[in-house]
C-alpha cells in the first residue's frame, strides 16, 4: 500500500472526526430550545455525546488506518457502515421536520455515496487470506 493511499484514508477518517467534533461542540453548547427550531428532538446529552463517540472513534480510525493500512480495512468498515445506521436512526427517531421527511431520497443517496468513496479510499473491501 502506498503511503498516497493511507494519507487519502486518514483524511477522509479524520473528516468525519472533525464534523463530528464540531456537531459535539455545537450540541453540548447550545440551549435546546435552539434545536426545536431546527427540527431535532431528543435528549441533549445524548446528542452531544453520541457526536463526540464518533469523532473519537473516527479519529482512533485514522490513527489505525495511517499506522497499519489494509489489515485494519475490514475494522473501518464495519464501523462507518454502523455510523451510518446510528444516522439513519436518528434521523427516522430523533428529527421531525417536514424538510427532513421529504429527504429521506437525498440522504439514503448520500449514505450510499459514503459508503462507496470510503470503500474507494481504504483500497477496496479487503477479502479475507485463505492460508494454505
Amino acid at each position: 500500500m502506498t503511503r498516497w493511499r493511507r494519507l487519502l484514508g486518514a483524511l477522509w477518517l479524520l473528516y468525519f472526526a472533525l464534523r463530528n467534533g464540531m456537531r459535539a461542540v455545537y450540541y453540548l453548547g447550545m440551549i435546546p430550545p435552539v434545536w426545536a427550531e431546527e427540527g431535532v428532538h431528543g435528549p441533549w446529552i445524548y446528542l452531544g455525546v453520541a457526536a463526540l463517540v464518533w469523532a473519537l472513534a473516527f479519529g482512533a480510525a485514522a490513527g489505525l488506518w495511517w499506522r497499519s493500512g489494509s489489515p485494519a480495512a475490514r475494522w473501518i468498515l464495519g464501523g462507518m457502515l454502523l455510523y451510518q445506521v446510528h444516522i439513519w436512526a436518528h434521523r427516522l427517531f430523533l428529527m421531525r421536520s417536514p424538510f427532513i421527511a421529504g429527504s429521506h431520497g437525498f440522504a439514503l443517496l448520500i449514505s450510499l455515496l459514503t459508503l462507496l468513496l470510503t470503500i474507494g479510499a481504504l483500497g477496496g473491501i479487503p477479502l479475507p487470506r485463505r492460508r494454505a
